[in-house]
């Protein structure tokens, strides 16, 4: 199986404004040789975010895709897809997480089944996910 680990949009936006913890919960993985990467579904929550802060300066706009890229990012595509709407329908269809995170869950279930997330609540009724808090 392969040793990766997503990192969701919460450690992302964390670890970019230095925040030792973060650094250190990747440095693990990577420690442990594990692949760290992310979603294209995180870069869009993470843009989203950084548009509402009307803050926004266009050299850092270019930093921040560079590191994105740094990350492999995976992308929807048909297996996904496919895997999205079957979670969302049988094991989340009670209590649906939201189409992004649904999406997110698919891709890492797909890519090592490992993610690192603040919102464990949401990933954690996908038994076959493991989930690592970051708080």
């Amino acid at each position: 199986m392969l040793k990766a680990v997503c990192l969701d949009t919460r450690i992302l936006s964390m670890f970019l404004k230095g925040k030792q913890s973060a650094k250190e919960l990747i440095n693990e993985f990577k420690t442990k040789e594990f692949e760290v990467y992310t979603t294209t579904v995180n870069i869009s929550e993470f843009f989203m975010g950084y548009y509402k802060t009307n803050i926004v300066v266009e050299d850092d706009v270019q930093r921040l895709k560079d590191f994105f890229w740094t990350l492999h990012p995976r992308s929807v595509d048909f297996e996904v897809a496919h895997l999205s709407g079957k979670l969302y329908a049988t094991i989340l269809k009670d209590q649906p997480i939201g189409w992004r995170d649904t999406f997110i869950a698919a891709i890492a279930m797909l890519n090592g089944k490992k993610i690192i997330t603040n919102n464990v609540d949401h990933f954690k009724r996908i038994h076959e996910l493991e989930v690592f808090e970051y708080k």
